[in-house]
């Protein structure tokens, strides 16, 4: 017999509570706003820009604490071991220094940077700067991050914008739609702190024959509250014990049956 899931989505609400900015909407570096700067043709063109903002991110996620809604995870992968699916828009490491290092990070981790020339080989750099000089003394053309042995230039390990859009590969999509698809009616789906603009949220909630929790500390455009069992409207951070309250409930429930 199947076993009941826990699946938990989450976005940048989640991080906020730790003081990670959310930045859609925000401008910054000269005016320019956050999409423009994180974007492939901004890293073709002016590499130095997104290098020199992700070394700033990079180190200010040291200095952030794991919140209550990130530790939520590292209890319910503890609970419920392989039966949790943690699924993340965020690119911070706040939930693997909660203690789960499990989850799904469809937009990449700011923490590791990938080689251009090989997709597949990337470097954990932790919450140093890639640039470890001033940037005044960077080469022309902006910064040239080689791997030591092989020499092959190096990016961030995130996903990057154009124009709100993704036109980079997101390797992890089609698992992470597969997923959503196939949610079953002994599962529980835990939306936690995100406007659903990038990925169908809302669509997959209306699709998915389960119960469904939704966590968000303002109404958002592009999610339907109503195709949610349970709208909790709150931080994340004080939330958190709700949800685990409600998640041990129906896994209860569901495990008891015949």
């Amino acid at each position: 017999m199947r076993e009941p899931r826990v699946v938990v989505f989450s976005g940048a609400g989640m991080s906020a509570d730790s003081g990670i900015a959310t930045y859609r909407g925000s401008e910054l570096i000269d005016g320019i706003p956050y999409e423009e700067i994180m974007n492939a043709r901004t890293l073709a063109e002016r590499p130095a820009q997104v290098h020199a903002l992700c070394d700033d991110r990079r180190v200010e996620l040291a200095s952030a604490v794991p919140n209550r809604a990130h530790r939520l995870i590292a209890d319910l992968a503890a609970a419920y071991g392989e039966r949790l699916i943690h699924v993340t828009q965020n690119i911070d490491d706040l939930v693997e220094r909660a203690g789960y290092e499990g989850s799904m990070h469809v937009h990449g981790r700011l923490t590791r940077m990938r080689s251009i020339g090989n997709s597949k080989i990337e470097v954990d750099i932790g919450h140093s700067r890639y640039w470890s000089g001033p940037a005044e003394d960077a080469p022309p053309g902006g910064y040239r991050f080689r791997c030591p042995k092989s020499g092959s230039l190096f990016r961030p390990a995130v996903v990057l914008f154009t124009h709100l859009l993704h036109d980079e590969p997101a390797p992890l999509y089609p698992l992470m739609y597969r997923i959503m698809g196939s949610l079953h009616p002994d599962d529980i789906l835990v939306v936690i702190g995100t406007e659903g603009a990038v990925l169908p949220v809302s669509r997959w909630a209306r699709n998915a024959d389960c119960r469904k929790v939704l966590n968000n500390l303002h109404d958002a455009q592009d999610i339907d509250a109503g195709n949610f069992d349970l709208y909790l409207k709150e931080r994340a951070e004080t939330a958190a014990d709700k949800i685990r309250d409600i998640v041990d409930a129906h896994m209860r429930r569901f495990s008891a049956c015949p």
